[in-house]
């Protein structure tokens, strides 16, 4: 089976990196270890109800992902207008979340000494080490209730993580970026909000399983072969062999080019060159924390929040069992039948990450006893799905800029070889979807060279 390029993953990643590949006139060959591809990219439509058990939505930029999507002949969805608010768990309720400095000042969620307290963000002092925690920096500049009510939610919904240990110029480089360039988030929010920058939230009709599915009409059954078992993996000097088995026949591809977009933690018992291998081994240690993904649905008449919003995080210092739940029934259209609502739950992460340890059924009556207190929910589900995901979310700690530079040193040092995930450049769909294309066309510029 011949091709130019080889891609171990059939993940977004590795979806995108192959159909941008053929785009450029290249044939890629996808290698997938499990029976179906996509990755954490999962929904399912049952009863009436479409969940994600991955990835909820996609948030389009004016970067070009929204064209390379629109190129797949899927059309995004976007979110309701109400999806703009969002809700933090403050002593036992729900509350609006702040949209900006000034709705800060009045919000319940905040004492009066932390809104004072913002008023001196400004002045604040520049940073006294050379790498700062997200937790850190923001205690620096709004102060420590500022890190426990908002922040501390915040970095719970989006890396299910601790904002003691993320480092704030890897996992939230634009904050970074805001203080480098304004001396000031206050100044730079007031700035953004002139610019006013087009970021929108979307989905798919039948779900976010529509870009995989649209990816592999594009790319062919034959440029994708799932169910694989890598034997091994040889650099030829100018050139990478891949030697695998499926359906019981043991196959050898070579390629000018290797793309890797498997997750770090699997790349142990990857059968890479032993040299590679052993330079690749620290980033082995990169902390993805397991998160559970619960989706209920109820009917209406017995949900008493009004769920007019994007959904609720949860701060740990409420001392809850979830992290957030997503209102997705608000968010889109068509998620639960006439008459209910659909509900997706986050449980895990690091904050918690053993209760992803107990069974379906006791993290399902977890959820239920969260939503009997928080938004007054006392009725049976009439649908339920939950997945556990053991290896969830690349956690871009202190010093992951290490793990950064391994990757940049192995692709200088091994013709042809490349990484890409969402270990690298941005954890969310839509990054990983504008990095794989990049990656795509390092690919194509030195293949074409």
């Amino acid at each position: 089976m011949g091709a130019d390029v080889i891609i171990i993953g059939g993940g977004i990643a590795g979806l995108t990196v192959a159909t941008s590949l053929l785009r450029g006139g290249l044939t890629p060959l996808v290698m997938e270890k499990a029976s179906h591809v996509g990755g954490s990219v999962s929904s399912l439509r049952e009863n009436g109800f479409l969940c994600e058990r991955g990835p909820n939505s996609l948030m389009l930029e004016e970067d070009g992902t929204e064209v390379l999507i629109r190129q797949l002949g899927i059309v995004p969805l976007e979110a309701n207008l109400q999806a703009k608010k969002r809700f933090l768990v403050c002593r036992g309720k729900p509350v609006a979340a702040p949209s900006g400095p000034v709705s800060a000042m009045t919000s319940p969620l905040l004492s009066f000494g932390a809104k004072l307290r913002f008023l001196f963000e400004p002045f604040a002092s520049a940073a006294q080490i050379p790498e700062e925690s997200v937790a850190q920096f923001a205690r620096r500049r709004l102060g420590p209730e500022a890190v426990s009510r908002l922040i501390d939610p915040m970095i719970a919904g989006i890396y299910a993580g601790d904002p003691e240990l993320l480092s704030l110029k890897h996992a939230l480089p634009r904050l970074a970026k805001m203080e480098e360039l304004h001396g000031s988030l206050m100044l730079a929010g007031i700035k953004k909000r002139r610019a006013a920058p087009k970021r929108r939230i979307v989905n798919f009709e039948t779900g976010m399983s529509a870009i995989p599915e649209a990816m592999i009409r594009f790319l062919g059954n034959d440029r994708v072969q799932t169910g694989v078992e890598i034997k091994a993996i040889d650099s030829l000097g100018e050139g990478w062999s891949v030697s695998w088995h499926v359906d019981g026949k043991t196959r050898r591809t070579t390629a000018r080019s290797l793309v890797i977009t498997t997750p770090t933690w699997t790349w142990e018992n990857t059968p890479l060159p032993s040299g590679l291998s052993r330079h690749l081994r620290p980033c082995g240690k990169v902390n993805y924390p397991p998160v559970s993904v619960v989706s209920l649905g109820f009917a209406r008449e017995h949900v008493s929040h009004p769920l007019d919003g994007f959904g609720m995080l949860v701060p740990k210092c409420e001392q809850r069992k979830i992290l957030g739940t997503l209102f997705q029934s608000s968010l889109f259209p068509h998620r639960a039948p006439q008459g209910h609502v659909l509900l997706t739950t986050f449980i895990g992460g690091s904050r918690q990450p053993e209760l992803t340890a107990l069974d379906k059924t006791a993290q399902i009556a977890l959820v239920r006893e969260e939503f009997h207190a928080l938004l007054g929910i006392s009725s049976e589900p009439v649908f339920e799905n939950i997945r556990c995901w053991s290896h969830a979310i690349p956690q871009y700690q202190i010093g992951y800029g290490k793990i950064l530079t391994i990757l940049d040193e192995a692709e200088r040092n091994c013709t042809g070889l490349y990484f890409c995930g969402n270990y690298r450049g941005g954890i969310s769909v839509s990054k990983t979807i504008f990095n794989a294309h990049n990656t795509a066309q390092r690919v194509l510029a030195s293949i074409k060279a």
